[in-house]
């Protein structure tokens, strides 16, 4: 039932990866950075020395760390996606309290339209989580799935 994953969390997944990738790649490039000081102070020649502190250890040092600080940045955003993402489902599911058409859920949510609300139903429809119904009058009235929400709970308790 529920198959999908929606396409933010799928997107915060992968910023979460390249987030861990530069953390290690640049904490790997620290570690040979400090490395490379201590083989560059074993040279005999002062100008050897001080070009092995600067291509060796400083070089890779800086690299090292700016990487490690892209990475965590990636992390956190990712992970901001990651709760948004979850607070607004839960909103938007709040919001189909009894069955609403996109326009009433873009009033209660005070989205900027209704248009933007229909996307996020359409996200929760196609996740399972919620159902469309046709109205005789042709309006489309999206409901919560008890069954999925039933799930969902079990899920998060466990």
């Amino acid at each position: 039932m529920m198959g999908t994953q929606s396409t933010s969390s799928r997107g915060s997944g992968r910023k979460s990866l390249v987030g861990n990738t530069l953390v290690t790649v640049g904490a790997l490039s620290s570690a040979f950075g400090a490395v490379g000081w201590l083989s560059a102070l074993r040279s005999p020649s002062i100008l050897t020395i001080a070009l092995g502190f600067v291509l060796y250890g400083l070089l890779p040092l800086v690299v090292g760390v700016s990487f490690v600080w892209r990475g965590l940045g990636a992390i956190e955003e990712a992970e901001a996606a990651r709760r948004a993402d979850a607070v607004s489902r839960a909103a938007l599911l709040d919001a189909l309290r009894g069955g609403a058409t996109a326009r009433e859920v873009a009033a209660r949510l005070c989205m900027p339209n209704a248009r933007d609300a229909e996307r996020a139903l359409d996200g929760l429809v196609r996740d399972d989580l919620a159902k469309l119904d046709v109205t005789d009058d042709g309006e489309l009235v999206y409901r919560r799935d008890p069954e999925t929400l039933l799930l969902l709970h079990d899920r998060d308790v466990n």
